[in-house]
């Protein structure tokens, strides 16, 4: 046998003028630890998440409560025309190509996409998947593909709500998601929709189907991460899935089965950019900085084990 060659990496290149270009985007897949991609080549995605634009947060935009409180209280404020044409001009200017040009001047290559639900399903009509919903995220794609970025798709709140927080939107602090299955079936659904629409589209990174999910069994979410990987392999056999650990991305203790083709993600808001009230500042203390790495060597450990690639997929700082 052939001694094992280490892939190449694939590299960001710096101007003469100092900024940055990629090359043009083209499939990728896992190789051990490694995301390569089509020839083979190391591929290290850097860049950050588009938030406030499909699923919209509080503490990015300003408003106070959720975003579906928002939406309601624009509509009796405005009128529902009105207020839908807010939004949809929100939207429509809030990601450009201009911005799209400025990241890659930066040096990064890749763009996590977060997105509601609810531009795909309205909930009084369950059973119907909206066309809305995926020309908003062609927008996205196609202005990161002219541009050489990757597209993680972020399904970012989902009915029920996946976690107890804001940002999914269920404004009733419960993950609910859990609880009911004709929701998670909902969203298997609508993902086997995204990878029929988006398979062979090499701008996309891969489906990272679930943010942040805060199962307190964990049982559900590995049964339910089973049946997503399954319904999307029918219809997309070659993209990435980008999958959080339980407990808002840091728990990866009843994860058992290595899924094929598959990333795990963690997520890292440490004290050293994401002050937390209560605790005390960073500094650069020992004890912080022992700390740090005993927090990220806790996420880590599943990679390390079994020699699976990790990807950080939220980090301070704001």
């Amino acid at each position: 046998m052939a001694p094992h060659a280490e892939p190449q990496s694939q590299t960001t290149e710096q101007t003469s003028s100092g900024q940055f270009t990629n090359p043009p985007c083209n499939m990728l897949h896992v190789d051990g630890a490694d995301i390569v991609d089509a020839s083979g080549s190391r591929i290290i995605l850097k860049g950050a998440g588009l938030g406030g634009h499909m699923n919209f947060e509080n503490f990015i935009t300003g408003y106070p409560g959720h975003e579906h409180e928002h939406r309601a209280a624009m509509a009796e404020v405005l009128g529902k025309e009105k207020a839908q044409f807010f939004f949809d001009r929100l939207i429509h200017y809030f990601f450009t190509d201009a911005d799209a040009a400025y990241f890659q001047s930066l040096g990064l290559n890749c763009i996590r996409v977060p997105f509601n639900y609810r531009h795909f399903i309205d909930d009084d009509n369950p059973t119907v998947i909206k066309d809305s919903g995926f020309k908003l995220l062609d927008n996205i794609v196609d202005i990161c593909g002219r541009h050489n970025l990757y597209v993680i798709l972020d399904l970012h709140a989902v009915p029920g709500g996946q976690n107890q927080d804001w940002h999914s939107d269920s404004g009733m602090g419960k993950a609910l998601f859990w609880e009911f299955k004709v929701f998670q079936d909902q969203m298997i659904n609508l993902w086997v929709a995204l990878a029929k629409h988006y398979v062979g589209n090499p701008v996309i990174a891969g489906y990272n189907p679930l943010n942040e999910p805060a199962d307190p069994k964990h049982t559900r979410l590995i049964n339910w991460y089973d049946r997503i990987e399954k319904a999307i392999r029918k219809v997309d056999p070659d993209h990435i899935l980008w999958v959080d650990g339980n407990t808002y991305a840091m728990d990866f203790s009843h994860f058992t089965t290595i899924m094929p083709n598959t990333v795990y993600a963690c997520h890292d808001y440490a004290n050293l950019g994401f002050p937390i009230p209560g605790q005390d500042p960073y500094t650069n203390t020992p004890e912080q900085n022992s700390k740090l790495r005993r927090q990220f060597n806790r996420k880590a450990e599943f990679s390390r084990t079994h020699n699976v690639p990790l990807w950080n997929g939220e980090f301070g700082p704001v």
